[in-house]
C-alpha cells in the first residue's frame, strides 16, 4: 500500500469519493486545483457516487485547503519584483474566465489595496484606463500593477494585452501615476511585460 505522500491527487480524492466520480470531475474541470477553485455543490451532488453528503464534505475540505494555502503563501506587504505580484494574485491562475486585477502601491511600493476591475469571457475582457486610475486616485496611489490571467494556460501577451498596456502607460503619465508592470498569469507560469521590455 502506498504512503499518502506518494499518492497522486486523483488517488487522494478517490479515497473520499468513487474513482469513477473523480474521472468525471477531472473531465469536467481539467484538474484537481481547478475543481477546488470552481466547483459548485449543486453540480457535485448530481454526479453518481458523490451525492449531497460527499459534496458538502468536499466543500469543507476545499475551504480548509484554501485557508492553509493563504496562511502559507501570504501576500507580500510590498511589491518588489514581478514574482511578488504573481504571488499576491496566484489564485487567479485557476479561474475559468479571464479577469483583470490591479495592485495599487504607495511611494515605497507598499500595497495600498487591490481591485478586480473586469471579468470577461474565456479569452477576452474589457477594461479602460479610467476604471484603473479612478481607484488609484481615491487610494492616493503612486503606481499601479496590472495582473490578469490567461485561462488557455499560455501566459504570453496577446496583441490586445500589449495595446492595453501601452494605453494605460500613456494615461498614467497624464495623472503622474506609473504603470509599473503588467503581469500575466497562467497555470504554466507568468510573464512580466516590464521584463519583456514592453513597458
Amino acid at each position: 500500500m502506498k504512503s499518502t505522500e506518494r499518492l497522486t491527487d486523483q488517488e487522494l480524492l478517490g479515497a473520499i469519493i468513487p474513482p469513477s466520480a473523480v474521472k468525471e470531475l477531472i473531465i469536467d474541470y481539467g484538474s484537481i486545483p481547478r475543481l477546488f477553485r470552481n466547483f459548485h455543490v449543486d453540480e457535485l451532488h448530481k454526479i453518481p457516487g458523490v451525492g449531497p453528503i460527499k459534496a458538502k464534505q468536499l466543500t469543507y475540505i476545499c475551504e480548509l485547503t484554501k485557508r492553509i494555502y493563504r496562511e502559507n503563501n501570504a501576500s507580500p506587504s510590498a511589491i518588489k519584483t514581478p514574482k511578488d505580484a504573481a504571488d499576491a494574485m496566484v489564485d487567479i491562475k485557476y479561474l475559468e474566465v479571464e479577469q483583470i486585477r490591479a495592485i495599487y502601491l504607495g511611494t515605497k511600493n507598499g500595497i495600498l489595496g487591490t481591485r478586480t476591475l473586469s471579468q470577461g469571457t474565456i479569452n477576452s475582457t474589457i477594461i479602460s484606463p479610467r476604471e484603473i486610475f479612478s481607484v488609484a486616485v481615491k487610494l492616493l496611489a503612486a503606481s499601479v500593477i496590472l495582473v490578469h490571467n490567461h485561462p488557455s494556460g499560455d501566459p504570453n501577451p496577446s496583441h490586445e494585452d500589449i495595446a492595453l498596456t501601452k494605453k494605460v502607460v500613456e494615461a498614467g503619465k497624464i495623472l503622474d501615476i506609473a504603470l509599473l508592470d503588467h503581469v500575466i498569469i497562467a497555470e504554466s507560469g507568468y510573464v512580466s511585460l516590464k521584463e519583456m521590455g514592453l513597458i
